[in-house]
């Protein structure tokens, strides 16, 4: 009988070891440096924490100079004006735990944890008090402000830089006063103030999904001419329009114009379940969002075997759910020629008057070709000069959009969030916003003209 090979045996089993080592330590370091940054902004670190107690944080300012916190007699303390507290709350953030703004996201830079080990031993050694850095947001507190005073319904309003990805206002109601935060059994119950619906408030799209519906049919060379009579069955579902006579006939730009859903529900179910979802996920549905700024919450995009499914997804009312960011990000992709920027909200860090911080922007992908993104671009310019977006014109300027009425059930009864999504076309003022209004009615009638407006402004501020 043959003696086994324990030399050769161990050697394999080391191997095998060294292997499973290798690949783990590899596993280890990727995570670390891919999540790294978002476990270490997390509000219980323990490190923050002792931070907190012993260091003098940095001030955070808006991108105008407007200081929005600072540290004042061992206190933390906020914007004097309470609107504007409140306007710019999920974005800042606050020091005990309630939520994850930038005080937590850039509490390296606040405490000092992006200084070197030298510079924390000269601190020591000199006796002066250790302090971070101080940090310039990419908002503006003037246009947040505007924004939440003119907001009627709880819901959130993003308004970006298309070509550079700068978050110049995101905007959550209900908000909260970080000057006078309650204690935890006063607070009992209250926990909705403290969500940022923009970048964690997940909502059925609604007709704001027709800009990919319809890009993916414009690649797949789908276009009809259809006679909507305001309804349609389509395997055994009612797609139904909120135009209850119907459109008559339309084809694929004036069924967008007009927001037909029949239109749409046909197109979807003739380009099937798998090209949506491909299209879904060129504009970045059921992704894992990994900014270097926030934290963005992924959206969900889901068909199935049923053409009335299909139909329902193609219109937004099936399955599909997204963040107010993400639907800015997808409308500022088509005023970008296609190419979607990564959202960020750090613009400068300060240290001893000094700038030690360098804006760069990021794209994140290119959604479709230059050919789709300039019909797409049409499409919503004459939603907005003709369509069902009429109400978001800002004059003197061209305004391309898109609304959408999203349907929810509450208490047994069916109600509508309110959505707009567009961008100001044009080099000279590069701005995409979307607005959701919760229970708010029909996109036209809410969000559309809330969004001319607060276009009209951020024009008005120079952007």
């Amino acid at each position: 009988m043959k003696k086994p090979n324990i030399k050769l045996n161990i050697r394999i089993t080391l191997a095998v070891f060294v292997f499973l080592f290798v690949i783990l330590a590899g596993y280890l370091g990727y995570s670390v440096e891919k999540y790294g940054p978002v476990w270490f902004s997390m509000p219980y670190n323990p490190r923050i924490a002792a931070a907190r107690e012993n260091v003098r944080a940095g001030d955070v300012y808006d991108r105008n100079g407007v200081k929005l916190a600072w540290s004042e007699d061992g206190e933390r303390r906020y914007a004097k004006d309470e609107d504007t507290r409140r306007a710019v709350a999920h974005v800042v953030g606050d020091t005990k735990g309630k939520t994850v703004g930038a005080q937590t996201y850039f509490a390296k830079y606040l405490y000092g944890y992006d200084k070197s080990v030298f510079e924390r031993i000269g601190l020591a050694v000199s006796g002066e008090e250790p302090g971070g850095s101080d940090i310039k947001l990419t908002i503006d507190a003037d246009l947040s402000t505007y924004i939440y005073n003119h907001m009627d319904y709880n819901g959130a309003v993003v308004v970006l830089n298309y070509t550079t990805g700068e978050v110049l206002a995101s905007v959550s109601k209900p908000s909260f006063d970080a000057e006078n935060l309650p204690d935890s059994q006063e607070d009992e119950g209250q926990g909705s103030q403290y969500v940022n619906r923009a970048t964690m408030g997940k909502y059925p799209p609604g007709s704001t999904i027709k800009i990919i519906t319809a890009a993916a049919a414009l690649d797949n060379g789908i276009d009809f001419s259809y006679d909507c009579t305001g309804s349609q069955i389509i395997e055994g579902q009612d797609i139904t329009c909120p135009e209850e006579e119907g459109h008559g006939e339309v084809e694929i730009e004036s069924a967008f114009i007009e927001s037909c859903n029949t239109y749409f529900g046909v197109m979807s179910s003739k380009l099937g379940g798998d090209v949506l979802y491909k299209y879904a996920k060129k504009f970045l549905y059921n992704i894992n969002f990994n900014f270097s700024d926030f934290l963005l919450y992924s959206s969900e995009f889901e068909t199935s075997d049923n053409l009335g499914d299909i139909a329902w997804a193609g219109v937004g009312q099936y399955n599909d759910l997204i963040t107010p960011m993400h639907n800015a990000m997808i409308a500022a992709s088509i005023g970008n020629g296609g190419n979607m920027m990564e959202p960020k909200l750090l613009l400068d860090v300060f240290h001893g008057g000094n700038s030690v911080y360098k804006y760069t922007k990021n794209a994140l992908t290119t959604v479709v070709q230059p050919e789709t993104v300039e019909k797409i671009k049409k499409f919503m310019k004459e939603t907005v000069q003709e369509g069902t977006a009429k109400s978001a014109q800002v004059e003197g300027y061209t305004v391309c959009g898109k609304t959408g009425t999203a349907e929810y059930v509450e208490d047994d009864e069916i109600k509508n969030h309110s959505w707009f999504v567009g961008f100001v076309d044009g080099n000279k003022h590069p701005i995409a916003i979307s607005v959701i209004l919760e229970g708010a009615g029909y996109g036209s009638a809410h969000a559309a003209p809330l969004a001319g407006d607060m276009l009209s402004y951020a024009i008005d501020l120079g952007y």
